[in-house]
């Protein structure tokens, strides 16, 4: 089977059990004013398990523990396909169709590397989007489409994905995956790490020249001597 093929069954498979999920939850009582994105993630959670529970592909799932906020996934599966089973971690992302244009950081880049070192590969970010209502939140299409779930594999995210100095991956929602092979993503991944450290490192040195040049620590030492004496004549 083409490692393509094989990908795009687990994106329509998982695509089908989350529209089914949001079809049969379509107005949740869930306040869109705080916390809205994680109340959605636990919904989304406890609603897969349930919904792949006779599913012919998916098999064994599992949503995060309650309260487990650095748990690397928030529900995980096993594709399963003839003798072949794949583990796969899910990241579901729930959007206010007002903050469509964000920049939500998608994890770190040490738990994919920790998941391809375990021997597998597949982190599955699943997007669904939501609006505001008097009584909660509806669930909707992704603006300008009709399409009520976006997903991709992290391997296919758009090339313009950065490392912040959190060592937090980061994307902006309105970009589209990008197809490419597993080891073109390794290429990629380590070639954002790498010009991550380096900014980091030009910055760091920018800001030790400049407290170097302008002797900062002497200045502050001084204002605050002089504060001290203020203080002193009370």
């Amino acid at each position: 089977m083409k490692i393509e093929d094989f990908e795009n069954l687990i994106l329509q498979e998982l695509q089908k059990v989350t529209i089914s999920i949001l079809n049969k939850n379509k107005s949740p009582l869930i306040s869109a004013k705080s916390r809205a994105g994680a109340e959605i993630s636990a919904l989304l959670e406890k609603e897969f398990v349930i919904e792949t529970k006779s599913n012919i592909y998916l098999k064994g799932s599992k949503a995060s523990p309650v309260g487990a906020t650095k748990n690397p996934w928030d529900a995980m599966t096993y594709f399963c396909i003839k003798e072949h089973k794949e583990l796969i971690w899910i990241d579901f992302k729930a959007i206010k169709v007002q903050s469509a244009d964000s920049n939500p950081d998608i994890g770190t880049p040490d738990k994919i590397i920790n998941l391809i070192e375990g021997g597998h590969f597949y982190l599955v970010y699943i997007f669904v989007y939501y609006k505001e209502t008097l009584t909660g939140l509806d669930f909707v299409p992704k603006p300008g489409s009709s399409d009520l779930v976006k997903l991709y594999f992290l391997k296919d995210i758009h090339h313009s994905f950065r490392r912040n100095p959190k060592n937090q991956l980061q994307v902006n929602i309105s970009k589209e995956p990008e197809k490419r092979t597993r080891a073109e993503f390794i290429d990629l991944l380590f070639e954002k790490i790498i010009e991550s450290h380096k900014r980091q490192i030009a910055i760091s040195k920018k800001i030790l020249e400049k407290i170097d040049k302008d002797d900062i620590k002497s200045k502050l030492k001084d204002k605050n001597k002089k504060q001290e004496q203020i203080i002193k004549k009370i």
